[in-house]
């Protein structure tokens, strides 16, 4: 029972912010900021929707975003897919302190790699483009990614890929044929956590775009100040129905245990 409770404290915790923000979409500009906070009780203003659609186009900044978020999280799980493989069946020299660098990277701050990349995809003539920021947030992601998917494959024993071997098969065919089906929840965690990633990142989408390209966390920025507030949080509240309509519908993939006890040794 204490566990349960416990489960749905975790659980309103991380839903308040969610609540918060399409409870503001609904709010007058008064209650948002009133003291006491009108958490629960408030008055409902339906107009903000209407003021949005009506009077602002983000439609584009929704179209960048998916663009950028769909194609960074499938050039991210293609190079996972290949990589984490190796480092799942494959023993080498500092093979530890190798994983450990790549942890490292993804820990490092936004903020820290924002300027050098700028110049970088300056050179390139990058700036400002989809290619970019598609290949900024897809070396963002890796890290994560290949170690996702690392421990998705150490869970499939290699006994498959041996008995595959000697029935001569190749390693590629192997991948392809055997260890994919059966990692098919690894792929669908690592495309959204990718996916949802760059859907959301912030820090270099303001800095190496904004001009002919703005991505919607970009975009709402622009609406932060006090009157706006309301029409910040219509623009984001609405950017989520696609991101639940996609989890919907790979809810049933979203399962570490898919492949646990799927193959017995």
């Amino acid at each position: 029972m204490f566990k349960k409770i416990s489960a749905y404290l975790v659980g309103l915790i991380f839903f308040f912010p969610i609540f918060f923000l399409i409870s503001s979409a609904i709010k007058p500009t008064k209650d948002i900021f009133a003291i006491p906070p009108k958490i629960f009780f408030f008055s409902i203003n339906l107009n903000n929707f209407q003021n949005v659609f009506s009077q602002i186009n983000f439609f584009p900044s929704i179209f960048d975003s998916f663009i950028i978020a769909f194609g960074s999280a499938s050039w991210t799980l293609v190079v996972a897919i290949y990589s984490s493989y190796y480092l799942s069946r494959n023993n080498f020299k500092f093979k530890n302190l190798f994983i450990m660098s790549v942890i490292s990277a993804r820990m490092m701050p936004l903020v820290s790699i924002s300027i050098p990349l700028y110049f970088v995809l300056s050179k390139l003539n990058l700036l400002d483009t989809y290619l970019g920021l598609i290949l900024v947030h897809s070396c963002i992601n890796l890290p994560l990614a290949v170690l996702l998917m690392k421990s998705f494959y150490d869970d499939i024993p290699k006994e498959i890929d041996e008995n595959a071997l000697i029935d001569g098969a190749s390693k590629i065919l192997i991948l392809h044929k055997l260890i994919i089906p059966l990692s098919l929840g690894g792929l669908s965690v690592t495309f959204v956590l990718s996916f949802i990633f760059s859907l959301t990142e912030f820090i270099c989408a303001v800095m190496l775009s904004q001009m002919e390209i703005k991505t919607l966390p970009v975009y709402a920025s622009l609406y932060k100040t006090l009157p706006s507030w309301s029409t910040m949080s219509v623009i984001i509240s609405f950017s989520l129905i696609p991101l639940f309509v996609l989890l919907l519908f790979i809810q049933k993939y979203i399962v570490r245990g898919l492949t646990l006890g799927s193959v017995k040794e």
